[in-house]
């Protein structure tokens, strides 16, 4: 999954010359927010009770990451 998405972020950012990619996942899903950070992306913030967990028994936390191009001088 990492490398689809390390892929996945390179095209959108080198080839249509994205600005900037954000990657939303539930904060317990560990393996979920290991990708972002593994490739880079900057956790900017968690969104609390944001959305309901993927059984829709509860309403679960939000980590939000992005990466944007490098800003010129």
């Amino acid at each position: 999954m990492t490398e689809a998405v390390k892929a996945l972020s390179d095209f959108g950012l080198n080839q249509i010359e994205f600005k900037r990619i954000e990657i939303r996942c539930e904060s317990t899903n560990l393996k979920s927010r290991a990708i972002p950070e593994k490739l880079g992306f900057e956790l900017e913030g968690v969104l609390r009770n944001d959305d309901l967990s993927a059984d829709g028994s509860r309403l679960t936390d939000t980590c939000f990451y992005s990466v944007i191009t490098k800003r010129g001088p």
